[in-house]
């Protein structure tokens, strides 16, 4: 990779440092390594209000709360400052954000889109902004930030495509030296600057259509391209945006967030006659604007920075001689476009370019992963905010959230004198006995994933053992590989001749799955009822272990063989339609893969009444397959 995308990482670092609240902040894909730790000795440089928050910090720790220990030496509550109050206008490093609970990720979003902070404990509100650097950490198949987060944050970078023998150009470590000097007197330098630098109407038309162009549907995402733009050109101490600044901030803003390819503009007919239109120098000039007529786009001011751009009421002095908009037209302007538009584009993999270009849209990660569903439980997992109840059938009494919720409370019950209250005997000189009572109690929780278990079933009859069923073998060994480190189990289902035959139980031992396959016979019937009877068996069994089922079926549907063991193709046909809507409403997660050489609406009518995602593939192989259960298990999670 060229320094191209590690100069745009550097010019995003320092508009960060400049503007972290109308930027709010970055989504920082890097594992641990030398060109992450110095971008963050770089942001380090230039800031000095860099506070790193852990991914495991829970709501009252970020929103502030209750002060136990002085609440319980002075006997009345005492509030503290959360984090995010705290940190008013400094900036945020959130090592494995991936990590970050579901709560404490809702906070953080909220928090940033509106600059309110509502206390933990109480009805306090407070102003705040700051910027966060999200650094996620996750692994290609594994969850990555939270969708509401990132979208909240201006600037999405990728530091793995970048090598760390690079080197930023000149013109970049320029830059650096400049807004490190200024930075270091005035901390607010540039917000003045920004808060005046205005837009052209035909320069967010190109931002706007750019994002149109990359299927963004997201608002955010324009806006947060034209404030990055100006930055840029702020930095660069220049009065007007150029296209290397739209460029520059089109691919740290727009250009991760692409969910398609943008068209090709198609270059205008020339006119049919030629003498009704007058030439370019005997054309009529255009008629200069009016100075009520608004032509250029502000970027918000420090007071309200969650705004959009706002209509300016004139233009600023030096351009109060601005024409009209250009005609989009022009071949001026349509190079302008192109010229953005190729800078978009330099920094898009070229997988994923060809996958836009084809019209395929990119599958969203699941928040969960490919491993089971969460479980809420009482012994063990991860952590999960205490509720009210009472210690009882294996429950556990969460001590400090029982103390938070009796200790504002005790003034009160001193002054009980009802027949219930608890007694305030003194336990010693000065000393007073703690009134808990049963309302106040808190129980732990915990959550943890539920293991998965993949059941296939293989079609292994005659008109399908010859054709597929040496690839269904290798797709179920592939799958196996990946198992173990997702907490996968497979399970076998081969049906054939009369009946279904549990051919493999659920396991992650590839030694014991090869083994069982390569013995796997082939020829006969399809008693496809019984297969379907069998996966939903197995599945329910499955779900009794604590495990979350996906039922595979690799078949052409053409079902034969009754569950009697009989030959009769309209029998088997109903008894196989009657067990797949019993799957369905089971809500048994299900993917049905057609082997036959052409989509068979046997098979389609049964997937239907499944309810399983049905995939037509007359040129599989193992690897196909494989990868075909991975993104639908990702998709269904």
């Amino acid at each position: 990779m060229s320094s191209l995308a590690l100069d745009d990482a550097l010019w995003a670092l320092a508009a960060l440092a400049v503007d972290p609240r109308g930027l709010k902040g970055i989504w920082l894909r890097a594992p641990l390594g030398p060109v992450r730790e110095d971008w963050l000795l770089g942001l380090k440089a230039l800031r000095r209000d860099v506070i790193k928050i852990p991914s495991n910090i829970d709501a009252e720790r970020l929103l502030g709360g209750l002060d136990l220990a002085k609440t319980l030496q002075l006997g009345h509550p005492v509030k503290q400052q959360g984090v995010l109050a705290q940190t008013k206008g400094h900036i945020l490093i959130c090592p494995m954000a991936e990590r970050l609970p579901p709560e404490s990720a809702s906070i953080l979003t909220q928090v940033l889109d509106t600059g309110l902070v509502h206390a933990h404990f109480g009805h306090d509100t407070q102003d705040t902004h700051f910027g966060l650097v999200a650094i996620d950490e996750s692994l290609p198949e594994e969850p990555t930030l939270a969708v509401g987060l990132a979208e909240q944050l201006a600037i999405w970078l990728d530091l793995t495509t970048i090598n760390p023998k690079d080197q930023p150009s000149l013109e970049t470590l320029d830059l650096l030296e400049r807004v490190e000097r200024t930075l270091q007197i005035d901390s607010r330098a540039y917000q003045a600057d920004i808060q005046r630098f205005s837009l052209l109407d035909t320069e967010l038309r190109d931002i706007c259509e750019l994002a149109m162009g990359f299927a963004i549907e997201s608002l955010r995402a324009p806006w947060y391209a034209a404030r990055l733009a100006s930055v840029f050109a702020v930095l660069r101490g220049a009065q007007a945006v150029s296209a290397e600044d739209m460029g520059r901030a089109a691919r740290v803003v727009l250009t991760p967030r692409a969910k398609g390819m943008p068209a090709p503009s198609e270059p205008q007919s020339a006119p049919e006659d030629a003498s009704t239109n007058p030439p370019p120098e005997q054309a009529e000039p255009p008629k200069a604007q009016s100075a009520n007529e608004p032509d250029l786009i502000e970027a918000d001011s420090d007071s309200d920075s969650d705004a959009g751009p706002q209509l300016s009421e004139a233009p600023p002095p030096d351009r109060a001689d601005q024409t009209d908009p250009p005609d989009p037209s022009n071949p001026q302007v349509q190079s302008l476009e192109s010229t953005i538009l190729e800078s978009a584009l330099a920094t898009l993999p070229l997988g994923l370019l060809n996958q836009l270009a084809q019209g395929q849209r990119l599958a969203k990660k699941s928040a969960s992963g490919r491993m089971g569903q969460v479980q809420k439980g009482a012994q063990k997992g991860r952590p999960l905010p205490p509720m009210k109840g009472l210690p009882q059938n294996g429950k556990r009494l969460h001590v400090l959230a029982t103390l938070r919720h009796a200790a504002p409370r005790q003034k009160i019950r001193e002054s009980t004198t009802s027949s219930g209250a608890t007694s305030t005997a003194k336990t010693g000189p000065g000393v007073k006995r703690l009134q808990i009572r049963v309302e106040d109690f808190h129980i732990q929780r915990f959550a943890q994933k539920s293991e998965s278990c993949i059941i296939f079933c293989i079609d292994a009859s005659g008109s399908a053992a010859l054709e597929r069923l040496a690839e269904a073998k290798g797709a179920v060994e592939l799958l196996l590989k990946d198992s173990y480190a997702r907490r996968d189990h497979i399970c076998v289902i081969s049906f054939r001749d009369k009946s279904a035959q549990l051919q493999l139980p659920a396991t992650r031992s590839l030694v014991r799955a090869k083994r069982e396959l390569q013995s796997l016979p082939g020829g006969g019937g399809t008693p496809l009822a019984s297969a379907i009877k069998l996966a939903l068996e197995t599945s329910l069994q499955a779900r009794q272990r604590g495990m979350t089922p996906t039922v595979v079926v690799l078949s052409d549907g053409r079902a034969n063989v009754t569950l009697d063991g009989v030959g009769s193709r309209p029998i088997a046909k109903a008894q196989s339609l009657s067990w797949a809507q019993q799957c369905k409403a089971s809500a048994l997660q299900s993917i049905w893969l057609d082997t036959s050489a052409r989509p068979d609406p046997q098979g389609q009518d049964i997937a239907r009444a499944m309810g399983a995602n049905y995939v037509p593939l007359p040129l599989a192989n193992s690897q196909r397959m494989a990868s075909t259960v991975k993104t639908l298990q990702e998709i269904q999670a």
